[in-house]
């Protein structure tokens, strides 16, 4: 079937919104939607704010069609891997569009329900390295992610579970919902919640799977190679940590902040090792660092960065603390690529 033309998707995109898609006009918005990251970018877009308007007004006041054309010709939809702060910012002036605007895909798309038979549609939200990104679920919760990450959820949530997909780190404020719980999956640990704010940290090549606790309850549960589910409910203020070599957990209490602060474009550190430090570095910037020697294994560290480059941090570093750094010149691999950048930080004493 040929590519819709403008007017049909949107008329595809407004029918969905509303309910009235029948089952073959599904599978050709579906097909549209992953064809290109710019159609999905699109799509989900137009949703937010769909997702965001005030759906309490009288549409008979409302010239539908034209407030259609005037909030498409405001909104500049960019890529994914755009800027967070950019990203948001624009997204919030059009939110701030007058009342008219912001409602117009409820009062062009009416108010009827979604139909029974309709499959929710599944989107994945990237966040480049070095970067951050967001986004607000169908139902209202509001999701961080950090760099590296990834989360996959439904455009709404069905049945009596809202679950979403995590790879990597996302802080997650949780709409209040007890008859049907929040879920968020990582390949080790699933997080069960109602309404609170936690963090959670599930890189695949982390040696830990984390969960932070901010305000609520949450319930984690551990999976093991057999299925098999341990349960841990923790407190606020609480970071819970999983090894998975070793396959053991911790629980400690202290102040939640440096672990949610990424969220805020801050790197927080509390006399912490420089081996952890480091490593946190290359999870954020996706670069190998080493440290050197043993002069330094001991070295603790106290700082906090704010949306600096990897340049200036590690210049940072080497002013605050009895460390020097060398980068590894980079050679072409045989398929043209490059291999990731590394640094190697070492005591000056070594030399």
């Amino acid at each position: 079937m040929e590519q819709p033309d403008q007017e049909y998707r949107d008329v595809l995109i407004a029918k969905y919104l509303s309910g009235d898609l029948s089952q073959e006009e599904i599978f050709e918005l579906k097909k549209w939607i992953i064809a290109s990251k710019e159609n999905l970018t699109y799509f989900q877009q137009i949703k937010n704010i769909w997702d965001n308007a005030d759906h309490s007004i009288n549409k008979k006041m409302i010239d539908p069609e034209k407030a259609f054309h005037a909030i498409k010709n405001r909104v500049t939809f960019r890529s994914p891997a755009a800027n967070f702060w950019f990203y948001w910012k624009k997204f919030a002036a059009v939110l701030l569009i007058p009342l008219v605007l912001g409602n117009l895909l409820y009062f062009l798309f009416h108010d009827a329900k979604f139909t029974k038979n309709q499959e929710p549609v599944y989107n994945e939200l990237f966040a480049a390295f070095g970067t951050r990104s967001a986004l607000k679920l169908s139902d209202g919760t509001s999701v961080w992610l950090n760099s590296g990450s990834s989360i996959k959820y439904p455009d709404r949530f069905v049945g009596n579970k809202r679950i979403v997909e995590l790879k990597g780190e996302a802080y997650f404020e949780v709409e209040h919902d007890p008859e049907r719980p929040f879920i968020v999956e990582t390949s080790s640990i699933s997080v069960k919640a109602t309404g609170t704010k936690f963090n959670v940290s599930g890189y695949d090549l982390a040696e830990e799977t984390e969960v932070t606790l901010v305000s609520g309850k949450v319930e984690v549960n551990l999976k093991d190679t057999n299925k098999n589910i341990k349960s841990t409910k923790l407190d606020p203020d609480q970071h819970y940590a999983f090894n998975k070599a070793s396959g053991t957990s911790s629980i400690t209490t202290e102040d939640t902040y440096k672990y949610i602060s990424w969220k805020d474009g801050k790197l927080i550190f509390r006399n912490e090792p420089l081996s952890e430090v480091i490593k946190k570095i290359s999870q954020v910037f996706n670069v190998d660092i080493e440290l050197q020697g043993t002069l330094l294994q001991d070295y603790r560290y106290r700082a906090t960065f704010q949306d600096e480059s990897l340049a200036e941090i590690l210049k940072l570093l080497k002013i605050s603390s009895p460390i020097d750094y060398t980068e590894i010149k980079r050679n072409t691999l045989p398929d043209g690529s490059f291999p990731r950048k590394k640094i190697i930080i070492f005591s000056p004493k070594q030399k």
